[in-house]
């Protein structure tokens, strides 16, 4: 009976919120300077999103690059010594 209530809550909680909601003038196409400006802060966010994401890639690529490499002379010479111990 308890979740019956909360389902009945939240239900008429999403209702009442999506009917009084409406989007502003700049959201409806409406022209002026706001709107550039909303317009060029979308392309700015957008741009760095694919600046950050990008980077993420090629932190990955370079980790799976250098995990592939052979290992060095020395640290083969340094793990040989160890082994004969």
């Amino acid at each position: 009976m308890k979740t019956l209530k909360h389902v009945t809550a939240s239900l008429a909680l999403f209702v009442s919120a999506t009917v009084s909601s409406e989007a502003c003038s700049v959201c409806m196409g409406g022209g002026g300077l706001t709107a550039e400006a909303a317009n060029g802060a979308i392309f700015v966010m957008l741009g760095v999103l694919a600046g950050v994401l990008g980077l993420i890639v090629l932190a990955g690529y370079n980790l799976v690059k250098r995990g592939q490499m052979p290992i060095p002379p020395h640290a083969e010479l340094v793990r040989s010594l160890s082994e004969s111990n």
